[in-house]
């Protein structure tokens, strides 16, 4: 049987992400504004099965599934194989966690050939360390912000309707800081731009940090979880040193009826990666891409 697949549209975060936020996962991809957000860069494609949202990319003219969730996702994944298997291919599925490889192996002995995809691992942080820095493990990060507060005049303010466009005025200047958007830097604004058009429906928060009322660094996310949000981009003007670090604390000190707080990958850019790492993470998650054969 085949699958009706079908542009994401922001009406469907109404059924799917419900059921992604219940499903327990801690990885960006199980938040569904990461989807949307993505869906054009990545040809991420939606189809509704009962009601299971069964997520599609396409790479090189192959299809690869996030792990579906609900009920009947196993059942769901049996004809999943077969229909790869008919067309004379392994079962290809992306951003398996540790979780969901363990069960793979249970529901199909034998039958999973799984490599690690480190350069997609997720950084976990225990909220209330990014919203206190407590210790000495994040002197330098005081530090960073003590120095930015004696050089500039700041205010920090939630997202809303009135500083949408300041926020995409950073993201623009951030991005002509960089010499210009090349492919994935702007497939990156474009969608930090489509995700900003429809933000109760995907249960968007986020901050804005302004430098004598100009805003200079901001901070957008959603939900995975109800233990678990997603940060799923943080920018800051590199003229104001310390604003990554006080934007950083300050969304953070929003956010802390959520135990943890996903930064995401580092996407093997080695002083991303350092960046992560600085910040004490509480644990990286490992995902895998996985063939089920």
């Amino acid at each position: 049987m085949s699958f009706d697949f079908r542009e994401i549209t922001p009406e469907d975060a109404a059924w799917a992400a419900p059921v992604l936020l219940s499903s327990g996962h801690r990885i960006c991809e199980y938040s569904f504004t990461t989807s949307y957000m993505w869906s054009g860069h990545y040809g991420v494609k939606l189809a509704r099965v009962g009601n299971i949202p069964l997520l599609r990319s396409e790479h090189d003219g192959r299809y690869s599934y996030l792990p579906p969730v609900g009920e009947g996702a196993e059942e769901l994944l049996c004809r999943l194989r077969e229909e790869a298997l008919a067309a004379g291919q392994p079962l290809l599925l992306h951003s398996v966690d540790e979780p969901t490889l363990t069960a793979l192996k249970t529901w199909f002995p034998g039958r999973v050939h799984a490599e690690e995809s480190p350069d997609d691992f997720d950084y976990l942080y225990r909220t209330d360390d990014l919203a206190t820095l407590p210790g000495k493990a994040y002197h330098s990060k005081k530090n960073h912000i003590s120095a930015f507060t004696r050089a500039h005049n700041w205010t920090f303010e939630p997202l809303s309707a009135e500083n949408t466009d300041d926020i995409l005025a950073v993201s623009k200047a951030w991005c002509e800081e960089k010499g210009g958007c090349s492919q994935s830097l702007n497939a990156e604004a474009c969608a930090i731009r489509r995700v900003l058009k429809h933000p109760e429906q995907f249960s968007l928060s986020g901050g804005l940090v302004r430098v004598d009322g100009a805003p200079v660094a901001f901070a957008l996310g959603s939900p995975i979880s109800d233990s678990v949000f997603d940060i799923h981009v943080e920018k800051a003007l590199s003229a104001f040193s310390g604003a990554y670090a006080v934007i950083n604390r300050e969304f953070a000190a929003t956010l802390t009826q959520y135990a943890f707080l996903n930064r995401e990958n580092d996407m093997g850019i080695e002083g991303l990666r350092r960046a992560k790492l600085s910040y004490r993470p509480a644990e990286i998650l490992k995902k895998y891409h996985c063939e089920v054969r």
